[in-house]
């Protein structure tokens, strides 16, 4: 199984071998057949490969929970690896988010491809223009996943320079990998972002498909990441005009295994996928300062977590009702995104305003905090203390570190501790551009990332 999966990662990054051979590896032989729009669009419902992955890389490696050192020691070494900052994070294993986001965006460009053959520019009718939309939406998606994982943090002085992803535009093999910038790779996937807008229907019934509503949420996080607050802005609020229903969440139970069903109307687009094992309930714990962190009269603080025995605490609050992870986009993105970018650009009345709202769904009536004596930097640093208690387990901490040193400078230290050792993550350090996996470097001669 792990020889399949990691020859299929090294054709996901296209070596030199034709398709028909790729073809006849592929797990999926309605790939190769579909040949009208009802075919291509159906690929799409292939919610394995499009949106469902065995990942959490980012949450993985970030500082929302820790490991004790005979759990650790326990541990195969890829997930001691992950867990230390390690310089190789694959050992072939078949868990390789490289490979699944480079799959979703190689199916994405084969729709594309298909659909030129299929139907020409002046033909497309609102059928073709929906598939093409789609494809965009997963294709910026994946790239954007990848960009947060294995590349720096957005700098408006050295992306231009710093190491991209591969940008695979085409699903021909045949065309070498090669790294682009980072700031080449925002550049590509606003671009796509950009085309769907214009493509798809504002809202999705079946939240496994994209919308324009999920575009413009995605818009928020992309523009955010860049440290353009006014566009986070503008697409969060955009997001926000579609939609901006939040659950209550006084009407779930903590007394439910899983309080949430992945069914709620503030989901907008669903991603999600089985974690890695380091991330299972019997070894990871949450952080103790994150958990203290949650206020008595914070419903999440119980529908989130369950005690262990040891006296620690465990993640059990995913919006998919399961054990897996929640990494999609939601109606609480754009609560969060708008807020955080009224602040930095000094709109702080109307932050509150947002974030009044935000908070009457999350704490109990008469106990939401009190926000109107709060300055700038107060108003800063609450609404990122919500955002990392809001986003808790949803894959999105490790960017959020990275980002926020750099716009920030220097103020989360994500540490380990093992059998008395503390190991430390500097802000700003090399190793938060993960490693590629080894064989990918050796067989395409891409640059790996420094250490």
């Amino acid at each position: 199984m792990k020889i399949r999966y990691y020859i299929l990662s090294l054709m996901m990054c296209i070596q030199a071998i034709s398709c028909d051979k790729f073809l006849d590896e592929k797990v999926d032989a309605n790939l190769k057949e579909a040949d009208n729009l009802e075919d291509l669009d159906a690929l799409f419902n292939n919610t394995q490969i499009m949106n469902y992955y065995a990942m959490g890389l980012g949450e993985a490696s970030a500082d929302n929970y820790y490991l004790d050192n005979s759990s650790w020691e326990s541990m195969e070494i890829v997930n001691r690896a992950i867990y230390t900052w390690g310089d190789e994070i694959f050992y072939q294993t078949s868990v390789n988010a490289w490979l699944e986001y480079n799959r979703t965006i190689y199916y994405s460009n084969h729709v594309l491809s298909k659909l030129k053959k299929i139907v020409s520019e002046v033909e497309q009718n609102k059928h073709a223009n929906e598939i093409k939309g789609k494809a965009y939406v997963f294709r910026a998606f994946g790239l954007y996943k990848l960009l947060g994982l294995f590349s720096k943090s957005y700098d408006q002085q050295q992306s231009a320079t710093d190491l991209g992803i591969p940008l695979r535009l085409t699903d021909d093999f045949n065309i070498p990998s090669q790294r682009s910038s980072v700031a080449e790779c925002y550049r590509q996937i606003l671009d796509d972002l950009y085309i769907a807008e214009k493509l798809l229907p504002m809202e999705q019934k079946n939240k496994h498909l994209p919308s324009v509503h999920a575009v413009y949420v995605l818009l928020s996080w992309v523009y955010q990441s860049m440290h353009d607050f006014d566009k986070s802005l503008l697409y969060a609020e955009k997001a926000l005009t579609i939609s901006s229903k939040l659950k209550d969440l006084k009407n779930y139970s903590s007394k439910d295994r899983f309080p949430f069903t992945g069914s709620e109307e503030e989901v907008v687009f669903i991603v999600a996928g089985g974690a890695y094992s380091l991330l299972d309930k019997k070894y990871c714990k949450i952080d103790t300062v994150l958990y203290h962190n949650y206020s008595e009269h914070d419903f999440r603080k119980k529908l989130f977590f369950e005690l262990n025995a040891d006296g620690s605490y465990y993640f059990k609050g995913s919006y998919m009702g399961s054990r897996g992870l929640f990494m999609g986009l939601t109606v609480a993105d754009a609560y969060l995104n708008a807020i955080e970018a009224l602040i930095r650009i000094d709109r702080i009345e109307e932050s509150k305003t947002y974030l009044s709202t935000f908070l009457k769904n999350r704490y109990a009536e008469g106990h939401v905090p009190a926000l109107a004596n709060k300055n700038k930097d107060q108003m800063l640093k609450f609404v990122l203390d919500e955002r990392r208690k809001e986003f808790v387990m949803r894959d999105s901490r490790w960017s959020d570190i990275k980002r926020l040193n750099k716009v920030d400078g220097d103020k989360i230290i994500p540490t380990r501790m093992l059998s008395g050792e503390k190991m430390v993550l500097q802000a700003n350090d090399n190793r938060y551009a993960l490693p590629l996996p080894a064989e990918i470097i050796e067989i395409t001669g891409m640059l790996q990332n420094p250490r």
